[in-house]
């Protein structure tokens, strides 16, 4: 909400502030959204190593997002292998989505 200003003005740096805490709380989704914010620059100046950092954690805890960005790049560094066993991967992850706590 504050990254996009529903409900409040939008400041990016605020919303990588509170999805770095949820994030290091072990919320998949917040690592993804704040990886591709700190890959961007968004909130700041871009930081691809911490954000890949970010998409890896999201990614091995089954954010399908992640694991899906994942399999794009490897595609295009020509991995195909890889590629395509993370795209199953999100496909399972997929099927058996939970709830946030």
């Amino acid at each position: 909400m504050v990254r996009n200003g529903k409900g409040t003005a939008a400041d990016t740096t605020a919303a990588v502030a509170w999805l770095e805490q949820a994030a290091r709380g072990g919320v998949p989704d917040a690592m993804f959204v704040l990886a591709n914010m700190l890959i961007a620059g968004e909130g700041g100046a871009p930081d691809a190593a911490a954000g890949h950092a970010w998409l890896q954690r999201a990614a091995a805890l089954g954010q399908p997002a992640a694991l899906q960005q994942l399999a794009q790049g490897a595609y295009e560094e020509g991995a195909a292998e890889r590629a395509d066993a993370l795209l199953k991967e999100a496909a399972h992850a997929l099927k058996h989505r939970t709830a946030l706590p």
